[in-house]
């Protein structure tokens, strides 16, 4: 409800997340996290950007499609961020989400 009351609030959030990822003084947990969160933020635009082409070209894709593949991103995107917190409330880096945690490791590089 915070981020919508304020003008831009999910941007200046998501700005924030990708240059905080970047500042050396955070400790690298910290970096890798919030570069995992920018990282699963931007693969959310997929399924909106593919449902704006199919639109806009008015090309019907098939329910018994859409129905899974939305399902898929739900839960995938859930199951990351329940695998996130735990991991990070044992102490321990969540580095085992497929494409998205290699990618957060080459972003925030070794140090």
């Amino acid at each position: 409800a915070l981020l919508n009351a304020i003008p831009f609030g999910g941007f200046i959030v998501f700005i924030g997340l990708s240059t905080g990822s970047r500042n050396p003084q955070f400790p690298r947990f910290v970096r890798f996290s919030m570069q995992q969160a920018v990282l699963l933020d931007i693969a959310l635009i997929f399924p909106q950007l593919f449902q704006s082409i199919f639109g806009a070209t008015n090309i019907k894709v098939p329910e018994a499609l859409v129905e899974p593949a939305s399902s898929f991103v739900f839960f995938f995107i859930f199951v990351a961020a329940l695998y996130s917190c735990g991991s990070n409330i044992l102490g321990k880096q969540p580095n085992q989400i497929p494409i998205i945690s290699s990618a957060a490791e080459q972003s925030i590089g070794p140090f």
